[in-house]
């Protein structure tokens, strides 16, 4: 203002200059001088010359009319009043600029520290410190945990401005409020779903505003860098601890060990939905014994937050557990009080759930959601390649359990792996092909087995009423889903098999989605596998599928090479004259059923029979009459045999007999029914007839050797005294 006072001389100057001299332009005069005082001295001198401006005609006796002097007195004033005005505003504008320039100084102070900062949640925290200077009188950053306010640093009263911050937040934008001469608020939104708050001491006009605005700006910028620095340094660490996993148990815990100083949680947790329960695979932290007992015993379709998730296939964020609709009691009470559920994909649907706690309530702020989606995307691709790498170890290790056991085991362990491979399964029944072209079932698991055991189907029940996908399909093998969505299950089943049977022990009313698996081998479907899901309509996808057709390839190798070592095993323990067990089956059978009914308690007999006279048979008739009379003899056995009794040839012209929970009395009388039995068989004059030798254990022989030799004697003796049984009863 120094010019401005150096004009308002000068004006004065030249008035009382142009006064003395000459009466015409001194007023003009006048009037400039007191407009600039006004302007640059205020009030006080623009009165005082003024005064002295209209007194002066007066005192030097220059007054020539009234009118004129009074027209004279009015121009000083009004150009007092104008100049007053102005410099007010003046004033004004300079002390704005000045404040403004002081506080865009502060900004830019402000602006450069925060470039200082690594940690972007750090950068946070410490805003409302770098606004100590300038124009705030309280500053604070804030966010919202459901319905209420957090204070996440500074020093701010949430409740004078719940609401603006409420609209900040809902419009996206800057909200400014005046309340009162002597406050004022500034709402700002920023990243991360925070809000910036500046309480000012007084108003705010635009261009501070706009300052604040720059700040938070720059503020957001510099933290989006940090980010994008610690996102990248994350991934690296992610890669290099996925790379450096040997099974997915150990990526899911290092991935778990990762996020929790990240996203300052207090555990995590990694699980897999296989066969209807969620399975854990890792977990890390700060778990409650509570929710570990619960993990550790697998958690069922249908609960929590978790089933949720899985199902609805996408995050789910929660702030207050204490609110949530699916809250598990016994983890709230055990302390957590914040989760977050990401389920883990990479190109397949996602079967893993990643979970993060925390025991307090918080916000899940975008770049933990960033960060999640990022360690879910890299654990899923991961996951892929480990899931199939232990389906190729689980067919190698199905391939040895099949080929070294019998075949109903075989049926059993095919079974399990198949529900616990191939994806969605939760349960499953396998139906094999028998010698008459009937399905019947072979293994279940989830099942009532027994049961089901009493029905079979027919080619066309399998392939045209149930699986109903087209014979080029049955016959290629190709996999068939269906979904309770689409289809009613319980009745296709029902067009097939009897209700009471199949709704019971088939429990067709609860499957949700079944996969269809003809088993085929060079182009004859040797069984059919269905796997079953009881929980999720849409359980079997493409994946399921592929799993399927790669099981289904090793599963047909493995049936027809069982097949075909059941028909060496039958042969080998079968004489190929009578069909009947050889004395090799005999060993084996006579060796269990011992340790059998030593172990319970209840007792075995053996008969050892011979044909008397075939010797003369022979060489009266020729072997072929021989072996026409022993293929007699082996089939009234086999027809007069009792449940439970089994017959064998041992060689030649003996058989023998083994008759489980048969004391030796009941063996004699069996014996003597063979025995009148066989004598029907005749050839031409010539009557066959058997002598047989019979012992029980425990009565007779407390050892197997024992037992046999016994019998063998006594049918000796039988056959030297001319008897039909010995002992004779």
């Amino acid at each position: 203002m120094r010019g401005s006072h150096l004009l308002a001389v000068l004006a004065a100057t030249l008035a009382a200059v142009g006064l003395a001299l000459d009466w015409v332009g001194g007023p003009a005069l006048a009037v400039l001088a007191v407009f600039v005082l006004g302007i640059a001295w205020g009030w006080a001198a623009a009165l005082v010359v003024t005064v002295i401006l209209v007194a002066l005609p007066v005192l030097i006796g220059e007054v020539g009319s009234l009118a004129v002097w009074a027209l004279y007195a009015l121009a000083l004033l009004l150009a007092a009043g104008m100049g007053l005005e102005i410099g007010a505003r003046l004033r004004k504008i300079e002390l704005r600029q000045r404040r403004l320039r002081s506080n865009m100084r502060a900004v830019m102070r402000a602006a450069q520290r925060a470039t200082r900062f690594q940690d972007p949640e750090e950068l946070i925290a410490r805003v409302p410190r770098l606004f100590e200077q300038g124009l705030a009188r309280a500053t604070c950053v804030i966010e919202f945990v459901g319905d209420e306010i957090r204070v996440v640093s500074g020093g701010c009263n949430p409740l004078l401005w719940t609401e603006a911050a409420r609209e900040a937040l809902r419009e996206e934008q800057p909200v400014y409020q005046e309340e009162g001469p002597g406050r004022a608020v500034l709402v700002v939104p920023m990243c991360g779903g925070r809000l910036f708050v500046l309480e000012a001491a007084g108003p705010l006009d635009e261009d501070e505003r706009a300052l604040v605005n720059a700040f938070v700006s720059v503020v957001c910028l510099v933290r989006q860098k940090l980010v994008e620095s610690r996102e990248a340094e994350q991934f690296s660490r992610l890669m290099t601890a996925l790379a450096s996993s040997h099974s997915l148990m150990e990526a899911s815990e290092k991935v778990i060990q990762l996020l929790i100083p990240i996203l300052r949680a207090s555990s995590g947790i990694v699980a897999i939905f296989r066969q209807g329960r969620f399975e854990l695979l890792a977990m890390a932290g700060k778990i409650p014994p509570e929710e570990e007992a619960l993990l550790l015993s697998g958690l069922p379709a249908g609960w929590g937050a978790i089933w949720r998730s899985y199902i609805q296939r996408s995050p789910l964020f929660i702030e207050d557990y204490g609110r949530f609709d699916l809250r598990v009691e016994e983890v709230y009470q055990a302390g957590i009080r914040s989760l977050v559920f990401v389920p883990v994909s990479g190109e397949r649907r996602a079967r893993i759930v990643l979970v993060m706690q925390d025991e307090r309530v918080r916000t899940w702020s975008e770049e933990d959601r960033n960060v999640l989606a990022l360690v879910a995307r890299g654990l899923g691709l991961m996951a892929e390649q480990f899931l199939v790498r232990e389906r190729m170890d689980a067919l190698l290790r199905l391939e040895r359990e099949v080929l070294g056991s019998f075949i109903d085991e075989a049926y059993e362990t095919l079974m399990r792996y198949a529900v616990r491979l191939v994806p969605g399964a939760e349960a499953g029944s396998l139906l094999v092909r028998t010698d008459d072209g009937r399905f019947v079932y072979a293994a279940a698991l989830g099942y009532d087995l027994e049961s089901l055991r009493k029905v079979s189907f027919s080619l066309e029940d399998v392939r045209d009423a149930w699986y109903n996908a087209g014979e080029e399909k049955w016959s290629q093998g190709e996999p068939r889903i269906v979904s309770a969505v689409g289809q009613d299950i319980a009745k296709m089943s029902h067009k097939t098999a009897p209700v009471e049977v199949i709704d019971q022990a088939g429990r067709v009313r609860e499957i949700k989605a079944n996969l269809c698996l003809p088993i085929v081998y060079q182009g004859g479907v040797l069984a059919v596998m269905n796997l079953d899901a009881f929980s999720d309509p849409e359980a079997f996808d493409d994946e399921s599928v592929e799993a399927a057709r790669i099981f289904a390839q090793q599963t047909a190798l493995l049936l027809h090479e069982q097949h075909y070592r059941k028909l060496l095993e039958r042969a080998a323990h079968t004489d190929p004259l009578t069909g009947l067990p050889n004395r090799r089956a005999f060993d084996e059978d006579f060796g269990s059923l011992w340790e059998s009914a030593q172990r319970y308690g209840y007792p075995l007999a053996l008969l050892v029979m011979d044909l008397s006279g075939f010797k003369q048979i022979n060489d009266r008739f020729g072997h072929a009459a021989g072996d026409r009379v022993l293929q007699d003899v082996a089939k009234i056995l086999s027809t007069h045999t009792r449940h439970g009794d089994r017959v064998y040839r041992w060689g030649g012209d003996e058989f023998a007999l083994l008759l489980p929970h048969t004391a030796l009395a009941g063996a004699v009388r069996a014996a003597r029914r063979y025995a009148a039995a066989i004598e029907r068989v005749c050839l031409e004059d010539h009557y066959v007839h058997a002598s047989i030798g019979a012992a029980s254990f425990p009565e007779d022989a407390q050892k197997p050797e024992e037992l046999l030799k016994l019998a063998d004697s006594r049918m000796y003796q039988a056959k030297a005294a001319g008897l039909v049984v010995e002992p004779r009863g």
